[in-house]
């Protein structure tokens, strides 16, 4: 069967591992879904935007839509200083002389007590989140609430089966043009919340010890290149698709061995526009192409050796998204999910638009990249299973992933209405990962397909195959 592993008896070697032959319609379907995205992130860049209006220099504007001048900014009934405010981040305290000074917000213990103007004080927290629930409740079936969810509904989905339509596409590519992408085995998986747990605390770290303006900027600047080569990457796989051949490349780059070809260094020109911009003023439009981009590649180019392989990421990643949202608060004194979230500005996350700020700057809501990606990789997967169950003339459509897909879908739809009703953050991985596993064996047992998927392996290309691609490639 196309793309099985086994082993023979009698000694025999095992057989090689072959792709299935590329499903009917993938190309137009992929043209189709880029434009899908292209046109939603166009869409709700417009409307996000359009909330915007002018609010004038020196002014605050209230809740109710009324200007105040900026020095007449009560902390008492507003809250912490804005950062439209000289003061943001401060906040009066009285000095042991008894004279009033100003006072950081950081220099405050985690344990408190928190005074006025400081962002977790306890009067200020209840009535924000009194105000909270109000708004939601006001809001719930009207366009104003409706437009961050759907903005987020939309770009996760076209993303994730964009990314795993595309994965497919990659992954049957002939061998003397396949790609070399990353494959996970089981080993990777056990070790993928363990390094991300390193990675993010690591973060939270540097930002809280070390959080200077200078240290932050090069963060930003270190994951802004690297979504400038994700742009390129993501141009020339669309134009690979459009032709249906793959573009010779035109250098490589010494010391990574990394062929460029015309299309993609076209991209990652227009990606180093999109970076300088970025950086000049971390508008979200951009946050947002750059987001969509890096899912787009971690989805195509991640692969996974197994259903069991995927399901130990999963579960893995599960655990560590509840820890680090629910846990760290009580160990680490902070959200420490929530702070690299908001202290990186950077393409780590998506953003929607919910409302205009007394600044004249919008409000978000947020989603981070990792629960696209993860999902993602392992939805590709299944995406893959499809594309072997089609081959073998078992199945006429991509039923596991479409299936799956579904159940994402609902877990999101879940993960927002939690996390409105609690007006706390939410690990989206708590939901989504139940969701797609469950989705995943409900629709493997009722085919019965279960063992069949259990015992199923992707292997890496051999090193004799990998030579004869790079041959071919060069012959061209």
């Amino acid at each position: 069967a196309p793309g099985k592993t086994a082993e023979a008896s009698n000694g025999i070697a095992p057989a090689k591992f072959v792709t299935p032959p590329r499903p009917e319609g993938l190309r137009s379907s992929i043209m189709t879904l880029h434009l899908a995205l292209a046109g939603s992130v166009a869409l709700f860049s417009f409307l996000g935007q359009s909330m915007l209006h002018l609010v004038p220099e020196g002014k605050f504007q209230k809740k109710d839509g009324s200007l105040i001048d900026m020095n007449n900014y009560d902390p008492v009934e507003m809250g912490p200083y804005p950062k439209c405010h000289p003061r943001f981040g401060e906040h009066q305290s009285l000095a042991e002389n008894g004279t009033t000074i100003w006072v950081k917000n950081s220099a405050v213990g985690s344990s408190g007590p928190f005074p006025v103007g400081h962002p977790e004080n306890l009067v200020f927290v209840a009535k924000s989140h009194k105000e909270f629930e109000k708004e939601n409740a006001e809001n719930r079936f009207k366009w104003a609430g409706l437009q961050p969810n759907l903005h987020l509904l939309t770009l996760a989905t076209l993303c994730v089966y964009l990314g795993a339509k595309h994965s497919v596409w990659l992954w049957t590519e002939p061998i003397e043009t396949r790609e070399a992408a990353q494959l996970l085995q089981k080993e990777d998986a056990y070790w993928f919340p363990v390094m991300g747990s390193c990675v993010l605390f690591g973060l939270f770290l540097v930002l809280k010890y070390l959080g200077s303006e200078y240290i932050k900027l090069m963060i930003t600047a270190g994951i802004v290149f690297m979504c400038m080569f994700g742009i390129g990457t993501n141009l020339e796989h669309l134009f690979a698709v459009f032709k249906s051949k793959v573009s010779n490349p035109i250098f490589t780059i010494p010391y990574f061995d990394e062929k460029v070809t015309a299309v993609e260094m076209l991209g990652m020109l227009i990606g180093g526009t999109m970076a300088a911009g970025f950086m000049w003023n971390k508008h979200w439009i951009i946050n947002n192409a750059f987001g969509c981009s890096f899912c787009l590649v971690g989805i195509k180019m991640i692969g996974l050796s197994s259903w069991k392989t995927g399901a130990i990421m999963l579960i893995g990643l599960f655990w560590y998204d509840v820890f680090w949202v629910f846990g760290s608060k009580s160990v680490f004194g902070s959200n420490v999910m929530v702070s690299v979230a908001k202290g990186v500005e950077a393409p780590i996350k998506l953003m929607f638009p919910r409302s205009m700020g007394g600044c004249g700057t919008l409000l978000h809501s947020m989603l981070g990249l990792g629960d696209i990606v993860v999902p993602g990789i392992f939805i590709a997967f299944m995406a893959k299973w499809d594309a072997v169950k089609i081959g073998e003339k078992k199945s006429t459509s991509f039923v596991y992933l479409n299936s799956i897909m579904v159940a994402y879908v609902l877990s999101l739809l879940t993960t927002v209405t939690i996390m409105l009703f609690f007006n706390a953050a939410q690990p989206a991985l708590l939901y989504i990962v139940p969701f797609v596993l469950i989705a995943s064996v409900a629709v493997a047992t009722s085919r019965g397909e279960m063992k069949e998927l259990w015992n199923y392996t992707i292997t890496e290309d051999p090193p004799e195959d990998a030579k004869a691609s790079e041959d071919a490639k060069k012959e061209k």
